[in-house]
C-alpha cells in the first residue's frame, strides 16, 4: 500500500528523477529498508558460486550505480545486491533524457551509458558495506577508452576491490556506450580473462551477455566462460528495440528473448552458473527459470513497478513450494534436473 501511493507521485517525476530521489531518500535511511522489506526464511538460502545467497532473488546492477545505499537494498530482503556498473574514471553518461517508462507494458527504456562516480569516489562505500547478502560489483570500460586500455583498467579496478567483492561482473553487453557490444568477440575477452584471471584472487567472475547475440554466439561465449574458468554468465542485458528509440529495452518486453537466450546457456552450462535477469517479474517466472535448469536470479524493473512487495510474493510462492516438498532450497538444488523438474511439474503454482 505504502509503496503504491509512493508510486504514484514517482511517476509524476522524469523517471531520472524518480531513481535520483529514491536513492537519496535509500541512502539517508537504511532503515526504511527493513520497514518496508520482506521477511525471507533462512531455509531460501543457497550457494551461488563461491557465494551464500540469502534469497534466490537479488537486485541486478543498474538501480545502484554509485553504491549509495547498499544498506537499504540489503534490509528489503534480497539475495545478493550487485552494484555498478562502475569504470575506472567517472563519467556523465549520454545525454538526458535517458530514461523512459512504458507502463502499460512493464518496462523501461534506458540509454545512461555508464554514468558513475568513477572507482575512488564509490570505493570507501563498498568498503563500508558489511551486510549479509553478498556483494556483487559490475565494472565496465570508461567510454573513451581503448579495448586495449580498457583490459588494463579492468584489471586495475578488480585489484582494488576484490576484498570487498563476493563476486564480479563485467559488461560488455550494454548497448548505449558505442561499441562496447563489438567486444563481445572470443579474441578481445580471451586476452581480457587470461589477464582478469591473474587479478581477481580467487573472487567469482562472471560475463553478462546481450540477449540480442546469435545462438552460435551465445554458445560460443558459453564455452569460451568455461575454457577460461568464470564463474558463470549473466543473462541477460537489455535488448535493442530501434523502432522504440535509442537504448536498451528491460521488462516485459524483454521476458522472451532472454529466457531463450538463458536456455541455450543452460544447455551448454556443463559447470558454469546462471544468473537470470530481463523479464522476471513473478513466482512464474522463477519457477520456468528452475525448470529450465536455473536457480538465482536478479531484478530490477519488476521491482520499480511493484515495489518491495514483489520480494513478499517471491517468498510466499517459495514457501508454499518448499512446505509441499518438504525440502529446503539449498537441498532442492543438488538433486539432479529430472528430479527438480519432476518435481516442479506436479507442483501447481497458483
Amino acid at each position: 500500500m505504502l509503496y503504491s501511493l509512493a508510486k504514484k507521485c514517482l511517476f509524476q517525476l522524469e523517471p531520472e528523477v524518480a531513481h535520483n530521489l529514491v536513492l537519496h531518500i535509500a541512502s539517508l535511511s537504511p532503515i526504511i529498508g527493513k520497514l518496508i522489506g520482506a521477511e525471507i526464511n533462512s531455509s531460501f538460502g543457497l550457494t551461488v558460486g563461491t557465494s551464500h545467497w540469502t534469497f534466490p532473488v537479488g537486485l541486478a546492477a543498474g538501480l545502484d550505480k554509485n553504491a549509495e545505499a547498499l544498506p537499504f537494498f540489503a534490509a528489503q530482503g534480497f539475495g545478493a545486491i550487485e552494484c555498478g556498473t562502475i569504470t575506472l574514471r567517472g563519467q556523465d553518461g549520454n545525454p538526458l533524457p535517458r530514461m523512459f517508462r512504458y507502463p502499460n507494458e512493464k518496462s523501461l527504456r534506458n540509454s545512461m551509458g555508464f554514468p558513475n562516480k568513477g572507482i575512488l569516489d564509490i570505493l570507501p562505500r563498498i568498503k563500508e558495506y558489511n551486510s549479509l547478502p553478498p556483494l556483487g560489483i559490475n565494472i565496465g570500460k570508461n567510454k573513451d577508452s581503448t579495448a586495449e586500455e580498457s583490459i588494463e583498467e579492468l584489471g586495475l579496478m578488480m585489484e582494488l576491490l576484490h576484498e570487498y567483492a563476493a563476486y564480479f561482473v563485467i559488461n560488455v553487453s550494454s548497448p548505449n556506450t558505442p561499441g562496447l557490444r563489438q567486444l563481445q568477440e572470443r579474441g578481445y575477452l580471451t586476452e581480457l580473462f587470461n589477464e582478469l584471471n591473474k587479478k581477481r584472487h580467487g573472487v567469482d567472475l562472471y560475463l553478462k551477455i546481450a540477449p540480442d547475440l546469435t545462438a552460435e554466439k551465445v554458445i560460443d561465449l558459453t564455452h569460451l566462460a568455461q575454457e577460461k574458468k568464470l564463474t558463470g554468465i549473466i543473462a541477460t542485458n537489455t535488448t535493442s528495440m530501434p523502432e522504440r528509440g535509442i537504448g536498451g529495452i528491460s521488462g516485459d518486453l524483454l521476458k522472451t528473448k532472454s529466457r531463450e537466450i538463458r536456455q541455450i546457456v543452460l544447455k551448454e552450462k556443463n559447470e558454469l552458473e546462471l544468473i537470470a535477469v530481463g523479464g522476471i517479474s513473478s513466482p512464474k517466472d522463477l519457477f520456468d527459470l528452475w525448470r529450465d535448469g536455473g536457480k538465482a536470479a536478479q531484478i530490477y524493473t519488476s521491482y520499480i513497478y511493484q515495489g518491495p512487495q514483489i520480494l513478499n510474493d517471491f517468498s510466499k510462492a517459495i514457501m508454499t513450494f518448499t512446505n509441499d516438498q518438504k525440502i529446503n532450497l539449498q537441498d532442492f538444488f543438488k538433486l539432479d534436473l529430472n528430479e527438480r523438474t519432476y518435481r516442479l511439474k506436479n507442483f501447481n503454482l497458483t
